[in-house]
């Protein structure tokens, strides 16, 4: 049955990545599959970054309005990033149009929601939250993608206390759980950029503690190496020091980046265990989801949210963030425990399923919306 009162919903996205997202952008791509449930029955309108081969205005095969202006890309130092968003939300403004909710995925949300007629707004945190947070206190919601990140924005700002809410990132699932049959050999994978943060370093020596015992496993690393794309590139020089000076060097590969998705998820495919080492900066991990939605066990740290997503030995195995001989426990934990990876990859399907599909998770954002407009009216 149709919806009989539909929302008009703006999109507002940031300045860096064209949407809908063609390269990369786990932010974007989180938004992109909000927004299509979000069009299957309600009036949704979307601002983004010009990309070729994208007009400036359209409507899309989901019924999504799209406006596009130019961006910027994306700048290794956050701050720089951050303030490049701003001539980038001048050009947003006059487009912006009259709404029940705006949904605001920029740091200027602050300025921008400010103009008339733009009913609820909202401003959702997608990177570690900073002390620019306490200027966004009169949105009427800020959104954070696990509990451990809004308990971090409670701690900056306890007056955005009432307007701070938990609702986890999302993933498109398949109809049908992919393949948990045993992969060989064994492949420990890493989608993501390279940096200190991303805890890395403990991942690549605990993998080479245990190789030399383990001849056919290996450990594979994807994403930006560059600093244009923001990644610490003398931490991956170094790690690439590191790992070419190691007998058993020739078993980890450290890739660039894959945009092609199709490509990247046949990489995932080909992995055992998918794993997310951070030590700070998580909110709550897409690529870590589209594990869960190819069926892996994860491993990851013990760093913030990570608990949210992974039940110790159940769908995956929780690791002390940074500590190199609690990481070779854990790729030892799979070495030993090969055999019943196809239960834990099962076990971490089912708990994306239940948790965190897009259709759950856009039906809990659109309750919010409606509970926000009738406390405002």
């Amino acid at each position: 049955m149709p919806n009989e009162n539909p929302l008009r919903i703006n999109m507002v996205l940031g300045h860096q990545i064209p949407f809908p997202p063609v390269r990369g952008g786990g932010v974007n791509n989180l938004v992109w599959m909000l927004a299509k449930q979000f069009a299957r029955e309600n009036k949704v309108t979307a601002y983004s970054p010009t990309s070729p081969g994208l007009p400036d205005h359209e409507v899309d095969a989901h019924g999504i309005e799209h406006f596009r202006r130019p961006g910027l890309a994306v700048h290794p130092n956050v701050w720089r990033d951050n303030l490049q968003a701003l001539p980038y939300s001048g050009r947003i403004l006059p487009l912006l149009k009259p709404a029940d909710v705006t949904s605001f995925h920029t740091p200027f949300s602050f300025l921008l929601r400010h103009k008339p007629g733009l009913g609820v707004c909202t401003h959702t945190i997608h990177r570690t939250p900073k002390w620019i947070l306490k200027l966004h206190g009169g949105l009427d919601r800020i959104y954070g993608g696990s509990h451990a990140v809004i308990e971090q924005a409670r701690a900056i700002s306890p007056r955005a206390a009432p307007k701070l809410k938990a609702i986890h990132n999302c993933i498109d699932l398949p109809e049908q759980m992919p393949s948990t049959a045993l992969v060989e050999p064994l492949t420990f994978l890493y989608v993501g950029r390279f940096a200190r943060d991303k805890g890395l370093e403990s991942l690549i020596r605990g993998f080479l503690a245990v190789a030399p015992q383990n001849p056919s496993m290996r450990l594979q690393t994807i994403g930006p190496q560059t600093g244009d794309e923001g990644a610490d590139v003398s931490f991956f020089e170094e790690m690439k020091t590191l790992v070419s000076s190691d007998p058993c060097g020739a078993q980890v590969s450290l890739q660039p980046s894959i945009y092609d998705r199709e490509k990247l998820f046949t990489e995932i495919e080909r992995a055992a265990v998918f794993c997310l080492p951070s030590l700070s900066g998580e909110t709550f991990s897409m690529a870590a989801l589209e594990g869960m939605a190819s069926a892996k066990p994860l491993l990851v740290s013990d760093f913030g949210p990570m608990g949210e997503m992974v039940e110790h030995k159940r769908n995956g195995y929780i690791a002390k963030a940074g500590d190199v001989a609690a990481w070779t426990t854990a790729v030892e934990f799979f070495v030993q425990n090969q055999a019943h990876l196809p239960e834990l990859g099962r076990r971490s399907f089912e708990k994306a399923r239940a948790e965190f599909s897009s259709e759950r998770i856009a039906q809990e954002y659109l309750a919010d919306f409606r509970m926000l407009l009738q406390q405002r009216s």
